[in-house]
């Protein structure tokens, strides 16, 4: 079972991830001979209490996406209300270095979400990818653990 081990950052269990256009939209840039937009590399935050994954809608920007749905969220700055952010169809990775096996998502259903750019993170890595996965969260030697 691929696997890797790293320290906490600051911001709590963070990874490599890179965010790509799906394949359904590759197929249809290459067909209309357009511009393939570069992957985009980003720090995500592995949150248990997120329900989907979310991403700044800068890095949605960078890859020309156009939203394929809305989605309303509950965050704790909603209280009892919801919030409706854009969804869109991406391909994910999450790795963390160039030697490891990436857990790779084709077509995973994202949020936009302005999140902490200040701190570095452009991504949540929410139960929808979790649910993949073995996380282990050890606090006392402040490491954890992803494996799938």
């Amino acid at each position: 079972m691929p696997h890797f081990s790293l320290n906490l950052d600051l911001s709590g269990p963070v990874v490599n991830a890179g965010v790509y256009v799906s394949e359904g939209r590759l197929h249809a840039l290459t067909a209309a001979n357009e511009p393939i937009p570069p992957l985009q590399v980003i720090r995500a935050l592995i949150d248990t209490g997120a329900s989907f994954t979310s991403v700044d809608p800068s890095v949605l920007a960078a890859l020309n996406l156009t939203p394929t749905g809305t989605i309303d969220i509950v965050t704790p700055s909603t209280g009892q209300g919801t919030h409706t952010a854009d969804t869109y169809d991406v391909d994910f990775k999450i790795g963390a270095g160039p030697n490891d096996i990436p857990l790779s998502i084709s077509n995973l259903r994202v949020a936009s979400c302005d999140l902490f750019l200040k701190q570095g993170i452009h991504a949540l890595i929410g139960r929808d990818i979790l649910q993949r996965c073995i996380l282990i969260y050890n606090g006392a030697i402040s490491m954890f653990s992803l494996s799938f």
